[in-house]
C-alpha cells in the first residue's frame, strides 16, 4: 500500500513508499483511509519541530471504513464508519491516564507521529479509540472530527464560555473558525480578528456566524472593541494564530479578570505579558489535543448541525500530490487540505 513517511530528520527524508498492509491484532482495527487532513502539526513534524518517531506514517485527522476486525473486537463491525482518538498507546499506569487525560502521559505515541497514522491507504487501530460516524455526517466532514474535538477541550472543557460572553478569536485559520463556530455554540457573541491579508476569511467567519470581525490593520482595534463589548472588553480570549502580536493583542482586549485561553502553537518561545496578567488578573489556559469527551461532543456538535466544517475544506487530492497539498497549507492558501489515499477505490 501507499503511505506517507517521515524516514528521518530533514525535508529529504518524507516521501511516499510502499508498504506492507498491516496485520490486525486480536483487539484492533484495520481501518480503510477515505480522507486524511493536513494539520499544522504535520508541518512541524516535516521541519524536525515536533517529535517524532522515525520512520513513521503521518497524519491524524481523518474518516475511514473498518475492513477487517481483530478476534477480540465486539464493538466494531466491517463497514462501520469511524473516526478515533489520536493517543494510541499510553502507560495506563500515571494519575493521567487513570483520569482519562491520556494525551498528557509521558508514555503517549499518538497516530502520525509515534505510531503509523492516516496518510496510507489502511491502518490499525485500537478498537477502544474508535468512534462510529452518526448516519447524518458526511465522511469529509467526520475528517475535521479531531480539529474539532481539540477545539472542543479548548473552548467547553478548557475554556468556559458562558451564554452572552463576549468572545475574542485572534486568528481567522481553520483552527479559529472552529473555536469560533464551537464559542458560539456555546452562546458566546464571537469576534473574530484578522490583518487585511484575511479578509476572505473574516468573511467566511461572518457567514459562519461571527458577532463581528474586526481587520486590525485598517480599523481602531480598541475603539472598535470598546463599541462592541460596551466599554468592557473581551470576557474570553482564544489565541489561535500562533504569532506574538497576536498574544499581545489578547492580552490587551480582555477585559480585567478576564479569561486568555492559548489553542495556537508558536514552535519556538516567546516574549508573553504576564506583568499585564497580573495586574488585570487575567486567567490563563490552554488545551492540548482531547480527550473521549471531547470526542462525544464533537460527533454530537456535527450531528445536530451546530458547526458547519465543510466551507473550511478547500480541496481534496489523491495522496500522491502530497507536496502541492502540504505547500497550500504552508503557504496559507487554503484552510484545510485532504488527501485521499483511496480515490478510486
Amino acid at each position: 500500500m501507499k503511505a506517507l513517511v517521515k524516514k528521518g530528520e530533514g525535508f529529504h527524508n518524507v516521501g511516499l513508499v510502499e508498504l506492507d498492509e498491516p496485520i490486525v491484532k486480536a483487539s484492533e482495527i484495520k481501518v480503510k483511509i477515505h480522507a486524511a487532513g493536513i494539520c499544522g502539526t504535520d508541518l512541524h513534524i516535516i521541519a524536525d519541530e515536533y517529535p517524532a518517531n522515525y520512520p513513521v506514517t503521518m497524519g491524524h485527522e481523518y474518516s475511514g471504513i473498518v475492513v477487517e476486525v481483530g478476534a477480540d473486537v465486539t464493538d466494531f463491525k466491517i463497514g462501520d464508519r469511524v473516526v478515533s482518538l489520536t493517543a494510541a498507546k499510553s502507560c495506563g499506569k500515571c494519575n493521567y491516564c487513570y483520569e482519562g487525560l491520556v494525551m498528557l502521559c509521558e508514555e503517549r505515541k499518538s497516530i502520525g507521529s509515534g505510531v503509523n497514522g492516516a496518510f496510507s491507504e489502511y491502518m490499525v487501530i485500537p478498537a477502544h479509540l474508535a468512534f462510529r460516524i452518526p448516519e447524518n455526517v458526511t465522511m469529509d466532514e467526520a475528517a475535521l472530527c479531531e480539529p474539532l474535538a481539540c477545539m472542543v477541550r479548548c473552548v467547553v472543557e478548557r475554556g468556559s464560555v458562558l451564554a452572552g460572553d463576549f468572545v475574542l478569536v485572534s486568528g481567522p485559520g481553520a483552527i479559529g473558525l472552529l473555536t469560533m463556530q464551537v464559542a458560539i455554540a456555546s452562546g458566546g457573541n464571537v469576534i473574530v480578528i484578522g490583518t487585511s491579508v484575511d479578509r476572505e476569511r473574516l468573511q467566511l467567519a461572518k457567514d459562519l456566524g461571527a458577532y463581528d470581525t474586526i481587520i486590525i490593520d485598517e480599523e481602531h482595534v480598541e475603539e472598535r472593541v470598546n463599541q462592541i463589548t460596551k466599554g468592557k472588553g473581551f470576557d474570553v480570549a482564544f489565541e489561535c494564530a500562533g504569532i506574538e502580536s497576536s498574544s499581545r493583542n489578547c492580552l490587551k482586549l480582555l477585559k480585567k479578570t478576564g479569561l486568555y485561553v492559548q489553542v495556537g502553537l508558536y514552535g519556538k518561545e516567546i516574549k508573553f505579558n504576564l506583568d499585564m496578567a497580573l495586574t488585570k488578573e487575567i486567567k490563563i489556559s490552554n488545551g492540548f489535543a482531547s480527550e473521549r469527551t471531547s470526542w462525544i461532543r464533537a460527533l454530537n456538535l456535527l450531528e445536530q448541525n451546530k458547526v458547519n466544517v465543510l466551507p473550511l475544506i478547500s480541496t481534496k487530492l489523491p495522496l500522491e500530490k502530497w507536496e502541492e497539498a502540504f505547500e497550500m497549507v504552508r503557504s496559507k492558501s487554503a484552510f484545510k487540505v485532504l488527501l485521499e489515499p483511496n480515490p478510486s477505490k
